[in-house]
């Protein structure tokens, strides 16, 4: 169970900083991020654009390391579910070139994201 709990967490912080990575080195997905933003009419795009990858390469690596894992949780938590409105609002399946239109991969990381949240860290954590 706690090695369980450990795998989901690190495969959850790599899935969150890779994404976070992909936003400043992938010139496509940073353009896609970008029309995601822009059509689903979210508040304060400059910012978001630029601060969201931040937090992801942030929570992704708390995660990936077992340090302030519930915290870093609830802020997947909640930008998934941002991920699930915008993919909800956004009908343009160009603007979610790695990934299906439906919210099935959001869904998925709120369902381990909230495993996380109940049973916390898991094995392998220096937190």
């Amino acid at each position: 169970m706690d090695e369980a709990l450990g795998v989901t967490r690190i495969f959850i912080g790599a899935l969150i900083l890779m994404t976070g990575i992909m936003k400043f080195t992938v010139p496509m997905l940073r353009v896609a991020w970008s029309e995601q933003l822009r059509l689903a009419r979210l508040p304060f795009y400059k910012l978001t654009f630029w601060l969201l990858p931040v937090v992801e390469l942030t929570v992704g690596l708390l995660l990936i390391l077992g340090v302030g894992t519930r915290p870093a949780a609830v802020v997947v938590l909640l930008m998934m579910l941002g991920a699930v409105y915008v993919h909800v609002v956004v009908d343009d399946p160009s603007v979610f070139p790695l990934q299906p239109n439906a919210p099935v991969v959001p869904i998925v990381v709120i369902g381990l994201t909230v495993y996380i949240l109940v049973a916390g860290t898991g094995a392998w954590s220096f937190g």
